[in-house]
């Protein structure tokens, strides 16, 4: 899968096992598009058929909603909910391993929101 990572995931570590598991990784830091608006990672990630995934759920959930309504198309994004609890929050490992299941499972991700916790 060819993701684009959201500032709050741009990690050497979650894109290193993002990697190994064979997918394509871009990252803010590398575009120079670290800091940016959410509308603008959302923009970039669409223009250049990336899905976008990021931990910041509520701001890119009501991003979707606008885009829906817009109809303005992106190639997915797929969220990460955090509880800031280090016993219950998915680590960057787990996250790896839902991405490699989603994409396993052929779920359609144009224009849709996934939720990867489920897919741990």
């Amino acid at each position: 899968m060819r993701l684009y990572l959201d500032d709050d995931l741009d990690s050497n570590l979650l894109i290193r096992l993002l990697e190994r598991a064979g997918h394509e990784i871009i990252s803010p830091r590398a575009v120079g598009t670290r800091g940016i608006a959410d509308e603008e990672h959302l923009r970039y990630a669409a223009d250049r058929a990336l899905v976008l995934l990021t931990a910041n759920a509520g701001d890119f959930l009501e991003l979707h909603h606008e885009w829906v309504r817009q109809q303005r198309r992106h190639a997915g994004l797929i969220v990460v909910y955090r509880e800031n609890n280090p016993a219950r929050d998915v680590t960057f490992q787990q996250i790896a391993q839902a991405v490699t299941r989603l994409e396993e499972y052929g779920v359609p991700l144009a224009n849709a929101v996934h939720d990867l916790n489920r897919w741990q």
